[in-house]
């Protein structure tokens, strides 16, 4: 399978241990974004919310079992949620209560 050139033109950091030819788009939707929105530069990230777009960037934002705690903190203030609403700033907290 064949990745789109967007795809092609992601750093190849984000994509370390995977193949990017190898990405489905849309069923690989999910990984994409979260790699590239935790991991990403700034050109990465436009490109990837201008193919996907704000709702399903949140959306798996939300869902995402992990997330650097700057990522958490920047799309909360995105999308104007709080931390909390992010199941990765959820499961982090759960094993570090003091």
């Amino acid at each position: 399978m064949s990745s789109p050139r967007w795809i092609d033109g992601l750093s190849r950091h984000v994509f370390w241990d995977t193949d990017p030819a190898s990405i489905d788009p849309e069923r690989h939707g999910d990984f994409v974004i979260v790699r590239v929105m935790d991991r990403g530069t700034l050109a990465d990230v436009k490109a990837v919310w201008d193919y996907y777009g704000s709702e399903r960037v949140r959306v798996a934002l939300l869902r995402a079992p992990s997330l650097g705690t700057k990522t958490i903190s920047f799309f909360a203030n995105q999308f104007d949620l709080p931390r909390e609403a992010f199941r990765a700033f959820r499961h982090r907290n759960a094993h570090w209560k003091p």
